[in-house]
């Protein structure tokens, strides 16, 4: 059995971070120790969500005792999403080293949370914004972000696809063996569809499924989707597979919150479909 270290935010109500993560990898035979940089009521689009910041030095004390009892050795990989702390960051890097020294094959994937509304920018603390864009980015094996995260860490204005394709192609000069980038929005090929892009060192694919419309954009698909593509990775799935397995997963998720016209993902009734997504919407490779 394969085992993910996952340091992300958490929520009591709705579907975010650990929350969606932790179950969507659990379908995939994967076991999962979360570690909740962030404790909230909601998510942050209900008006009175409260919580609390995991402090400083907690995360190593975690990993430190984790490791004092052996377990470091068999972590397969790390997530990291939200923080809400710099020193966060920081403390993921050295779980991120400590990791690999037991176990040199474990990957690092950084889901770089900063924001979801490229035409609103972050508004996250600029040591964050630093953390991801200065360290996190050099360390990752895999990143995963949205249109706004790869125009911040790209430090390019994307506004077509070809935009895309070059903060990309930025981006690879890092030594990142791949690049998933969630959500094109409005650079994509099309307004009519939800397009993705998964970037390797030697191969590109793009990615198209239906575009749904809620009244209220349900959170944490951006979690499911790196969550999905890191369990198959460590079970032993080629990255064009895995990213086609969380995509089409993600699909199913969607296509049942719309039916059920919920507001938060429908994770639990969609679940036999995280486990085995029928793949409708396959990768089509792209020249850079």
């Amino acid at each position: 059995m394969k085992t993910v270290l996952s340091i992300q935010s958490n929520v009591v109500y709705g579907y975010a971070g650990n929350k969606v993560s932790t179950l969507a990898m659990q379908l995939q035979g994967v076991e999962v120790m979360p570690i909740h940089t962030v404790q909230l009521s909601s998510n942050t689009v209900y008006p009175h969500y409260d919580g609390i910041v995991l402090g400083a030095k907690q995360i190593t004390r975690i990993v430190n005792s984790l490791e004092k009892i052996g377990i470091l050795k068999s972590i397969d990989a790390i997530i990291s999403g939200y923080i809400g702390l710099a020193e966060q960051g920081e403390e993921i890097l050295e779980a991120v080293n400590k990791i690999k020294y037991y176990n040199p094959n474990a990957i690092y994937v950084c889901d770089p949370v900063m924001g979801g509304d490229i035409n609103k920018g972050s508004s996250l603390p600029q040591g964050i914004i630093d953390f991801f864009t200065k360290q996190a980015v050099k360390q990752a094996d895999y990143i995963t972000p949205n249109l706004l995260e790869l125009q911040i860490l790209s430090d390019i204005e994307i506004k077509t696809f070809n935009d895309v394709l070059n903060a990309i192609k930025t981006l690879q000069k890092q030594s990142i063996k791949a690049i998933l980038v969630k959500n094109l929005v409005h650079a994509g090929k099309t307004t009519d569809l939800f397009e993705m892009v998964l970037a390797t060192p030697t191969q590109n694919y793009h990615l198209a499924r239906p575009l749904y419309d809620f009244p209220h954009r349900p959170l944490g698909v951006g979690d499911l989707i790196c969550s999905l593509f890191t369990a198959h990775l460590i079970n032993g799935q080629s990255q064009l597979m895995a990213f086609e397995l969380a995509a089409n997963a993600a699909n199913h998720v969607l296509e049942v919150t719309k039916q059920k016209e919920a507001r938060e993902l429908a994770i639990i009734d969609a679940q036999a479909w995280i486990k085995k997504p029928d793949l409708r919407y396959r990768g089509m490779e792209l020249m850079l």
